[in-house]
């Protein structure tokens, strides 16, 4: 009877309803479409289960930054006059900031209180700025002048008014600006003046240059009621600076980046470049398209295309003024100190300056931007070569001077400097030497680039 029950067709009918029900009913209603999802994704799995999948940002652009406190003030902020900013913040918070500073190079925020022209902002953020400026600051005991370069001057802790400061109105207040400006600078002084006079007059050249350029005025500063401190104020390049530049995205260059096409995936280029504005509604991927061309085009194409992706007579003039103002630390220097303006609508980029406080400081030729050069006390002295150190792997030509026959390319020649087999190895190996590298490859002269 057991033998005759377990083939009996009734009684697996009965099990096989049993296990039907356990099935959802949706499901059991519409199992086709279901399948065929599952089998799809069977496909898919097998077909491309190696591949990468990279998001693409298509969106309209749309400022990340939205100010929703605006400070009024008192006076125009780069208005004619000169103001008055006092800074008040915890002692022990700014030791600790140092510190931090000296050991491993970080610069961060803290909390303080800002009085513009008796204006009074609570809890702004304030951190140092800069990069070859702070050296000094990278040791207890500081650095003579010799070790912080040319134009550079030794800055100190136990003077916190002559620092170079970024204050940030929107670090802890979201969506607070002043004027309309979420952050400005505090500029230091330079070995030719404790007012920065050479900056402000760089900056006012690239302005009547037409070529864009940050707003500056002068300030007396003070800091926990201390000494004040004459200081230039700088307006820095923020998502509002950026967007009032019209329909683009700007890109500041880090310190230590370089022009090295490191592939397609954006993070590679977190320590190389910073977006500034509408993230959301563009990436990196604009200047990671410029990279690799730059890296892969041959020296035909090179000509050919690169006012596709480069305004190149912007460029031609930025490079010819900071000839003019003999700034090194800049683009065509370190490879640092400049901002990439994207325009969308043109699709290409324009190198915008910034940092100019090593601008009409006297330098040496062919030996590049002040971080690379120390300058001797007796070679200041003397006016002479003797006692420089160039960048690593170059030497002056004997005299200082070109040698005989030599002579230095110029912007807007038409020609491309040379790859030599340094370089070309450099562009195989995924590395494109960067503007300081052609500039040494190419001879004595600041501006040898690529036009």
């Amino acid at each position: 009877m057991i033998a005759m029950a377990a083939d009996d067709p009734s009684a697996r009918l009965t099990r096989s309803n049993r296990a039907r029900h356990r099935i959802p009913v949706r499901l059991r209603q519409h199992w086709k479409p279901a399948a065929a999802v599952l089998a799809g994704l069977a496909v898919l799995v097998l077909a491309f289960g190696e591949t990468r999948v990279r998001p693409y940002v298509t969106s309209e652009l749309v400022s990340a930054d939205t100010v929703v406190e605006d400070v009024a003030g008192s006076a125009d902020l780069f208005g004619a006059d000169t103001h008055e900013i006092e800074l008040t913040f915890d002692q022990s918070e700014y030791e600790e900031m140092m510190e931090t500073f000296r050991e491993d190079g970080e610069k961060e925020f803290i909390r303080a209180d800002v009085v513009i022209d008796g204006t009074a902002v609570p809890d702004v953020g304030v951190r140092l700025k800069g990069n070859s400026t702070l050296f000094s600051l990278r040791t207890d005991d500081g650095q003579d002048d010799a070790e912080v370069g040319p134009g550079k001057v030794a800055l100190s802790d136990d003077a916190p008014e002559t620092l170079p400061w970024l204050i940030s109105f929107d670090e802890y207040v979201e969506g607070r600006a002043y004027q309309g400006h979420t952050e400005i600078a505090l500029r230091p002084a330079t070995s030719t003046s404790d007012t920065a006079l050479n900056e402000a007059l760089a900056l006012e050249l690239t302005e009547a240059d037409g070529q864009t350029t940050q707003d500056h005025t002068f300030a007396s500063v003070t800091v926990n009621g201390g000494d004040a401190a004459p200081r230039i104020l700088l307006d820095a390049p923020d998502a509002q600076w950026a967007d009032s530049l019209g329909d683009g995205v700007l890109y500041k260059a880090r310190a230590g980046g370089s022009m090295a096409y490191l592939g397609q995936d954006p993070t590679d280029y977190d320590d190389v470049y910073e977006q500034i504005n509408d993230e959301g509604g563009y990436d990196l991927q604009p200047v990671i398209d410029l990279l690799r061309f730059v890296e892969e085009a041959d020296d035909e194409e090179f000509a050919q295309e690169l006012d596709a992706y480069l305004d190149t007579e912007s460029f031609a003039r930025y490079l010819a003024m900071q000839d003019l103002i003999s700034n090194g630390d800049a683009m065509d220097g370190p490879g640092n100190n400049y901002y990439l303006w994207y325009d969308t609508a043109a699709e290409r980029f324009t190198v915008l300056s910034w940092d100019l406080n090593g601008a009409f400081v006297a330098r040496s030729p062919g030996l590049g931007a002040a971080e690379d050069t120390a300058v001797s006390p007796q070679a200041r002295s003397s006016g002479g070569l003797e006692g420089q150190r160039g960048p690593e792997g170059v030497m002056p030509p004997e005299g200082g001077m070109p040698p005989e026959g030599g002579e230095s390319p110029r912007v807007g020649s038409g020609t491309r400097c040379p790859r030599t087999a340094e370089a070309a190895g450099n562009s195989r190996s995924g590395s494109w030497p960067t503007p300081t590298s052609r500039r040494r490859t190419c001879g004595p002269t600041p501006t040898c680039m690529t036009l």
